[in-house]
């Protein structure tokens, strides 16, 4: 049996031709590093470092969104998570990108379960990022801290990407989900954001918006669009994947010959220096190592990821309960970011 990587986009874009007229602009190394996303993964290339780290700054959060993996874990009613709420401090913050631009990683993403806005540094850390040679550092916001003065700082410190996450184009139902958000003012945000970018003169950051595309929404998107699609550079939507019980989900593994591209492109390291392989590992299944106790270069090239890597390279995955239960191999990834 022949083990692919799927190279289909996670998200479904329209309007993108400003996106790709961006991704054309960016410098030789930018286009190496998006080369090697796709290859890499799709030949079991192990470079020495990851190609992409996604940091998290805190896992709190200002909103109680229903749907959210940290709003299960604060709410289990059996208490089995063990689920701690903290931030990075800055020390450990430069500490992970002095070494993640020594070995040669491209790119950042300052979030994984919380809200980056809600750490007090989060300006600061873009900005050191950039200023140490980090050619894309981008995070995901569900915009309602965004202030103005937070935004205009973000572009000034050089923000490539921000990715809002705004879950429909209808008031009640939107602040249904995004419990804590008021509709009206997150979108203002939004717009306010786009606008102060043109005042500033700056192409920086590339902007995406997203909503999660279920059977009774679909309705929506095209009142979605109409709403972003002079706002934001990219409006996206993804498709809900029902989560699947473990023995349909090994059989299909096993037949689709899926190896998950994360493996061989990104790192997710969590607040407190824990190391976790997967964007779905949010109870940290499978913690790979820790960086206050050893470097990421050591970490990515450890015998644990190997022995994931391998699994998933010789088609035997299912091995891993948390690949069993992942919902990711019923459709086509490539990990986009």
């Amino acid at each position: 049996m022949k083990i692919e990587v799927p190279v289909n986009s996670t998200y479904h874009e329209v309007n993108n031709e400003r996106a790709r007229e961006w991704e054309k602009q960016q410098s030789d190394k930018y286009k190496e590093y998006r080369n090697k996303w796709t290859v890499n993964p799709k030949n079991f290339i192990v470079d020495d470092a990851p190609l992409h780290l996604d940091i998290e700054p805190t896992n709190a959060c200002n909103l109680k969104c229903p749907m959210c993996p940290r709003t299960v874990l604060l709410n289990d009613e059996n208490k089995n998570s063990d689920f701690h709420i903290g931030s990075m401090d800055m020390n450990t913050f430069k500490k992970i990108i002095d070494e993640a631009v020594d070995i040669g990683v491209y790119s950042v993403k300052l979030n994984w379960l919380g809200e980056p806005l809600v750490h007090s540094n989060i300006v600061d850390m873009v900005a050191y990022a950039k200023g140490k040679g980090i050619i894309d550092v981008m995070f995901n916001t569900n915009a309602v801290l965004l202030t103005e003065d937070i935004s205009r700082r973000l572009i000034e410190a050089g923000l490539d990407k921000i990715f809002f996450s705004f879950d429909s184009p209808l008031k009640e139902k939107y602040e249904q989900i995004r419990i804590g958000a008021n509709f009206e003012d997150t979108l203002n945000n939004i717009i306010r954001f786009t606008k102060i970018r043109t005042e500033m003169g700056k192409a920086h950051p590339l902007t995406r918006v997203s909503m999660v595309l279920m059977e009774n929404n679909k309705e929506e998107y095209d009142k979605y669009v109409e709403i972003f699609r002079n706002i934001v550079d990219i409006v996206a939507y993804v498709e809900y994947r029902e989560p699947v019980g473990n023995e349909t989900n090994e059989t299909k593994l096993y037949e689709q010959g899926f190896a998950c591209s994360q493996l061989w492109q990104r790192m997710f390291i969590a607040w407190d220096g824990e190391v976790i392989p997967c964007c779905v590992d949010s109870q940290r299944e499978l913690v790979m190592g820790n960086i206050h106790k050893d470097t990421i270069k050591d970490i990515w090239n450890n015998e644990v990821y190997s022995n994931i890597r391998k699994l998933h390279k010789d088609g035997m995955l299912y091995e891993l309960d948390l690949c069993r239960k992942c919902a990711l191999p019923m459709k086509s990834q490539d990990g986009t970011i």
